[in-house]
């Protein structure tokens, strides 16, 4: 019928629009005003069905309300109408019963019924319409002298207006089903209150459990466990659940398994015992820790026995292990393993190739004049070195193979030795790669200085009868380089006692350090021209108490290598410029004293504040001192030794690098060092006389240090030809047999006393 209206509706309505078309299509002289009577009825007709609509919807909205009204009176569950404005509040008997609203009383401002509801509900009337509208929400009901009451509320929007909207709401208890939980969750907590009320819940629990019947190769697996496994379904095969293991634990798992089939039926079930797995839910996924409690023997009343038992998330207590571990066992600057890691697993490497019959080399190394390093580029940069290193060292550890940093610059290298007949070249060629790779690292551009290694290396089991014993032996071997750079040796039976006889020497030399058994001789510098002593070098001896003296070619490279050098280079500044000192308070010639300085002396940042500081102590002023220095002392930092030697001749001190011309870049370098002296090697003078090369050589040294303004000395002269030679070519001073050997103090203070003497009388 409503279909037939709107058609004859529309039908008429365009048949008037026709008529009124053909009408002012025929008679145009009156269009204008038959249209303004169309448009004036169409807006009539447009008013009146607005008004219609709006007065049936009122009606109809009017008679929906009413008839839930009805409804909300009905029902058993609290149910209340209420608009958004505050403004309208409808409660059947339950909800009333919440409000505390009898029904012989006024239930009062709906206003304020709604706000208290809301307060009680945790809502504020402001955002209550946003909170409830289309959702389900719960509130505890708090009540004095009662219990609290949990209500779940639903809420439905039934009109929407401009200023306010009217929604429908009604409340599930659930009070019972959550004191019911909660009385489940005390029981099972006194439950697990003792130990056999706790290995009950652990057997009978849902959580985590696998479970099968042996005559079966399925799990049944609960809803926690199947979280673990990624898995939707209840069950899981033998195969599937073996192939989430990791790879290191599917033997476990499998033996396992083999040793529950084959156990005797029992009807008592046996201790528990546990195993750790790795399991991983799905590929791509990380594998996580489990610990698997389960008995070897659980039985139906059948008889039948039971596979299975209880998987326990252990990761967390995995990573404090790791950690505890990590602290224990890994070097904190390296990241590699320490010592203490290389001692706990070196005794199983070397039981498993004696066992095995194959065999490993064990290389230790040592970044060569580290201390130089640190010292001159910052402890910053030291570290790194030594990650880098050891990063290097780990690309070298073959499968089954090991790296340590076990001191500050020392480190172990494990690598197999898979030929068959034994590889004798494979830690050389290892050692080379290394230094290689070293070299080549983007990260040592910070320093001038060469980084090189040097290792010694052992065989094992072949070279000791245990592992500290083989790691001993590739130690004396690297020993044995006594600081010689980027040394390399493997160990020979034949090195022990030297090593041993070298720890008695270290003992000794720390002894006489204590004892200061050490005396200062001095050898005369000569000028050519004048034959008066100009200088003198102080040397160091050791002589023991027994009168034995021990050569500095033995005991210094000890000194260097243990690092006692350091204490050996101030004695000698203290004592080298208390003397000279004293010979000038006794009026003799003034003359310049030179001492040699330790590599590791001169590289360190404090240097100049320990000269000034002697200089001061002793009276002497700095002009009178000369600081020999190597010429691969001088090179080795090229850029640092140039900052440290401008500060040194800035305080006044000469400085003379000693055995000039046994380098390969010294001329180079020549240019920007401030040297006030340079030292001819002794090697170019013994020769001198007969060797063109050698005169060669010198003759253009020599050339070159004038054209500078460098002063040049002779080192080593023993005969008046190589004396007649070396001042035909304009040197300036000597040094040598010929003008004296090196002396006591007391012996040289008559040499110069001699000599002031004799220039008095001029």
């Amino acid at each position: 019928m409503k279909k037939n209206i709107h058609l004859w509706a529309t039908l008429a309505f365009v048949l008037l629009c026709y008529g009124v078309f053909r009408y002012v299509h025929t008679h145009p002289d009156s269009a204008h005003t038959v249209l303004n009577f169309f448009v004036f009825g169409m807006a009539i007709v447009s008013i009146l069905l607005l008004v219609g609509c709006r007065l049936y919807r009122r009606n109809h909205s009017s008679v929906g309300i009413s008839r839930l009204c009805e409804m909300v009176l009905n029902l058993d569950v609290p149910a209340f109408i209420w608009a958004d404005d505050m403004s309208t509040l409808f409660t059947n008997e339950a909800m009333d019963e919440i409000l505390g609203i009898s029904e012989s009383e006024d239930p009062g401002d709906s206003a304020v019924l709604l706000t208290s509801l809301f307060y009680k509900m945790g809502l504020t009337p402001r955002d209550a319409a946003e909170r409830l509208a289309g959702r389900t929400y719960r509130s505890v009901l708090h009540s004095e002298g009662s219990a609290n009451r949990y209500i779940s509320w639903s809420t439905t929007v039934m009109k929407e207006g401009n200023f306010a909207s009217l929604y429908f709401t009604t409340g599930f208890e659930m009070t019972e089903l959550v004191n019911a939980k909660q009385s489940l969750t005390s029981y099972a907590q006194d439950l697990a209150a003792s130990e056999s009320r706790y290995a009950l819940s652990m057997k009978l629990s849902g959580i985590g459990i696998l479970l099968c019947e042996s005559i079966h190769d399925v799990y049944y697996v609960s809803e926690e466990a199947k979280k673990f496994l990624g898995i939707d379904t209840n069950e899981i095969t033998f195969s599937d659940f073996r192939m989430k293991l990791h790879p290191d634990d599917r033997l476990e798992f499998d033996n396992y398994l083999n040793k529950i089939r084959n156990t005797e039926k029992t009807t008592a079930s046996s201790k528990a015992r546990t195993m750790e797995l790795r399991i991983r839910a799905s590929a791509g996924t990380p594998y996580i820790w489990y610990s698997y409690h389960y008995h070897e023997n659980l039985t139906y009343s059948t008889g039948r026995p039971i596979i299975g038992g209880a998987l326990i998330d252990i990761t967390g207590e995995k990573y404090k292990d790791a950690t505890i571990e990590r602290l224990a066992f890994l070097d904190e600057t390296t990241e590699i393993a320490n010592r203490n890691k290389l001692l706990q697993d070196g005794p199983l490497i070397f039981d498993r190739c004696k066992a095995t019959n194959t065999a490993c080399w064990i290389i230790v190394l040592d970044i060569d004049r580290f201390h130089i390093i640190n010292d001159s580029t910052g402890y910053e940069n030291g570290d790194k070195i030594l990650r880098n290193f050891a990063h290097i060292l780990c690309k070298y550890s073959t499968p089954g193979g090991f790296a340590a940093r076990v001191g500050a610059d020392n480190f172990v290298l494990i690598v197999h030795d898979y030929s068959d007949y034994g590889d004798e070249d494979l830690p050389r060629r290892t050692i080379e790669r290394i230094r290689l790779d070293m070299a080549e690292h983007p990260d040592v551009s910070f320093s001038a200085l060469p980084i090189t290694c040097s290792a010694g290396y052992a065989r094992i089991p072949s070279d000791g009868d245990s592992f500290m014993q083989a790691l001993e032996h590739a130690e004396f071997a690297l020993a044995m380089g006594k600081g010689e750079l980027s040394y390399m040796m493997g160990y020979d039976a034949t090195m022990h006692q030297e090593i041993v006889s070298q720890g008695e020497m270290e003992n000794e030399l720390a002894a006489a350090i204590s004892r200061r058994e050490f005396l200062l001789y001095y050898q005369p510098k000569v000028d050519m021209h004048t034959k008066k002593i100009i200088g003198a070098e102080a040397l160091i001896r050791w002589i023991k108490p027994d009168g034995t003296m021990v050569s500095p070619n033995v005991f210094i490279p000890i000194a260097e290598r243990t690092g006692m050098i350091s204490e050996i280079s101030r004695f000698v500044l203290e004592e080298a410029c208390s003397q000279n000192a004293l010979w000038q308070k006794s009026q003799f010639t003034p003359i310049v004293m030179s001492i040699n300085f330790a590599s590791g002396d001169f590289y360190q940042k404090n240097i100049c504040e320990t000269i000034r500081d002697v200089l001061v102590r002793s009276d002497l002023d700095s002009k009178w001192l000369e600081l020999e220095l190597t010429e691969r002392l001088a090179l080795g930092d090229v850029s640092f030794t140039i900052q440290q030697m401008n500060a040194l001749r800035e305080m006044g001190i000469l400085l003379a690098m000693d055995d000039f011309g046994t380098g390969y870049s010294s001329l180079s370098y020549l240019q920007q060092l401030p040297l006030t002296l340079l030292k001819l090697d002794r090697s170019f003078i013994v020769e001198i006389e007969t060797d063109m090369v050698a005169q060669e050589i010198v003759s253009a040294v020599i050339k070159i240090a004038k054209s500078m303004k460098i002063e040049t000395i002779a080192e080593g002269v023993e005969f008046e030809g190589q004396a007649k030679i070396l001042r035909d070519m304009g040197c300036d001073y000597v040094q040598g047999y010929l003008y004296g050997k090196p002396m006591p103090a007391d012996r040289f203070a008559k040499r110069l006393a001699e000599q002031t003497v004799q220039l008095e009388t001029l």
